[in-house]
């Protein structure tokens, strides 16, 4: 089974850093728990990337299941575009927003 290239953009690393850090002063480990979802998720993306629900003309997103994130991507040719690590409480509009 081939594997796409995995692109994280700056954005979608920076969101996932914020989340990170708002987990970790919540609960020690708790972060590292969000990463290891998070991955899991980068994961499965890159080895099945169409199987998720295209939410927005080419855009797709992974939701987590632990955590209330998901993360909006898009196929490219042979790459994975990961371009947000989104909070679903927040305004989904926004998921698009630069």
């Amino acid at each position: 089974m081939n594997k796409y290239n995995l692109i994280i953009k700056p954005r979608a690393i920076e969101m996932a850093q914020e989340a990170f850090d708002w987990y970790e002063q919540q609960q020690a480990g708790l972060g590292d728990l969000f990463l290891t979802e998070l991955e899991n998720g980068f994961d499965n993306m890159e080895t099945w990337p169409s199987s998720y629900s295209i939410i927005k003309k080419n855009y797709r997103q992974f939701i987590l299941r632990t955590f209330p994130y998901v993360i909006v991507y898009e196929i490219l040719n042979s790459d994975v575009i990961v371009y947000a690590v989104f909070h679903t409480s927040r305004n989904p509009r926004k998921k698009f927003k630069k």
